[in-house]
């Protein structure tokens, strides 16, 4: 028995008093505490203590669902679990991630922390298997669900499970607020917890799954009420869920320098999102040109202006620009 397992199973022997699985109801997911406490999972788990498997859902996509041996075996409610899973907002990340499901005190010591919640990483979600006073198991799973997206997608030159997608992380600002020091993408630490980028996009994809089942929005407790998502910043998660951004797109401008004339050519082009702009210049032959920017970190600035200097010769050029 490898160390990982002996202490699974001791885990498990402490939480033999645990109370009952939960038969999972969609519209709980808005039944959640004024604050999640939650983690980043440090360590791989293993299967050992826990039942359950890969569930076919009523969606025909397939997901892992573990659940601990302090409660007693049931495959229905283990089905129960994937198709409520798969009710969630998601794309095809979903067949990529293995839940965990045990008793609040096994969550807490697997998860490493006191009060611990749920945790994520590396595809593994641990979270509660039964309700709490003020707190659901579908409140915090749909909101450790949203870490799940975000590890998921791809929002450079930053972690999106940190930073938060690239829609919605360009449009509430995060790099500026983040340099300004507003926000603190990875913070855990309860002071600073409300300000990180990756527990507000989380709580605000919790927040568009109660939208899409029809229910009063809760209020806004997990993060900073200067956080609570507008319609807008709802549509982008949407978006960056189901139609994920996933590179840069570019763009070519054109210009032509008379032998006589302006030495000087300035373009203005758009930056919807937040990330990394680069540019490379195709000049005629004999012709020289500068540009005044090779590489560029897009960081609130919704425009960018690019300037191109003839140097020497004459002719066309073409200026290739790389856009997030």
């Amino acid at each position: 028995m490898t160390l990982l397992t002996a202490m699974l199973a001791a885990v498990a022997a402490s939480t033999a008093a645990a109370g009952n699985l939960d038969v999972p109801n969609a519209l709980q997911i808005a039944d959640g505490p004024a604050l999640i406490p939650d983690a980043q999972l440090r360590r791989a788990i293993s299967p050992a203590g826990f039942w359950g498997g890969t569930y076919t859902t009523s969606t025909n996509e397939h997901v892992t669902i573990y659940i601990s041996d302090s409660y007693p075996q049931d495959q229905a409610v283990g089905q129960r679990w994937a198709n409520f899973l798969a009710s969630l907002l998601h794309g095809s990340e979903i067949s990529q991630v293995a839940i965990y499901l045990a008793p609040p005190a096994q969550v807490s010591q697997l998860c490493g922390g006191q009060d611990i919640l749920g945790c994520y990483g590396e595809n593994q979600l641990i979270g509660p298997g039964e309700d709490q006073p003020g707190i659901t198991a579908e409140s915090v799973i749909a909101h450790e669900y949203g870490h799940h997206i975000a590890a998921h997608r791809s929002n450079p030159p930053w972690p999106a499970v940190d930073w938060g997608t690239k829609r919605w992380a360009s449009y509430i600002n995060v790099c500026r607020r983040t340099r300004a020091h507003e926000l603190f993408p990875g913070a855990e630490t309860s002071l600073i917890y409300k300000f990180n980028p990756g527990e507000v996009f989380a709580e605000t994809y919790r927040v568009l799954n109660e939208q899409r089942l029809g229910l009063p929005i809760t209020p806004w407790l997990v993060v900073d009420e200067s956080l609570q998502p507008d319609t807008r910043a709802l549509q982008l998660v949407q978006e960056d869920v189901t139609s994920p951004w996933t590179s840069n797109h570019t763009t070519t401008l054109r210009g032509t320098f008379a032998r006589r004339g302006s030495s000087v050519r300035t373009f203005k082009v758009s930056t919807p999102y937040d990330g990394t702009l680069a540019t490379s210049l195709r000049a005629a032959s004999g012709e020289r040109l500068r540009i005044n920017v090779h590489t560029q970190t897009i960081c609130g600035a919704r425009t960018a202006t690019l300037r191109v200097t003839r140097t020497a010769g004459a002719g066309a050029f073409s200026l290739v620009v790389s856009l997030p």
